[in-house]
């Protein structure tokens, strides 16, 4: 099986972009609402809500069926926690995508290096990791684990975890 990655597109932002209405199947844990069967910690934070959509802003089904023609992101909502200094956040975020044969699609290190003067507080609160694979025409329908670690530089708070995507 064949892997390419759409546009080699592997995006992450801060800053919260539109009110999305997330519904559907959500686990309460910590206080947080959880979606699409998403796994997280995060200590040293609180987080209100963690689910996934497609790039346009469409919610991703509660079973993690989805069509790898379009970008998939993960938000999440933290509601405090982050280490402020001058109004400033410095965060990092890694994310690494494997197949279900256990063969590394994607690893990033750093995915918001090119915030090395921090961002705002106000946009820490809105993370959002976006991934997104393209199998080649005919490949047999799969799945894939997506880990993410998000991080603060000047703290001891992350947000650590993985869900899992299936192609239609």
């Amino acid at each position: 099986m064949t892997f390419f990655l759409q546009s080699c597109e592997f995006n992450c932002s801060v800053g919260k972009k539109k009110e999305e209405e997330i519904k559907g199947a959500a686990v309460v844990k910590e206080g947080a609402r959880i979606y699409n069967n998403i796994e997280l910690v995060s200590p040293g934070l609180k987080i209100s809500k963690a689910y996934l959509i497609y790039e346009g802003g469409g919610r991703v089904p509660d079973d993690n069926f989805v069509d790898f023609k379009k970008m998939i992101k993960m938000q999440v909502e933290v509601d405090s926690g982050w280490v402020e200094s001058n109004g400033k956040v410095m965060l990092g975020a890694s994310e690494k995508i494997v197949a279900e044969n256990g063969t590394v699609i994607l690893e990033e290190n750093d995915l918001f290096k090119k915030y090395a003067d921090g961002i705002s507080a106000a946009d820490a609160k809105y993370i959002s990791l976006s991934a997104g694979v393209t199998l080649k025409e005919g490949a047999a329908p799969t799945s894939f684990i997506v880990s993410f670690r998000v991080w603060d530089k000047n703290g001891n708070g992350f947000i650590e975890g993985s869900y899992k995507l299936y192609s239609k």
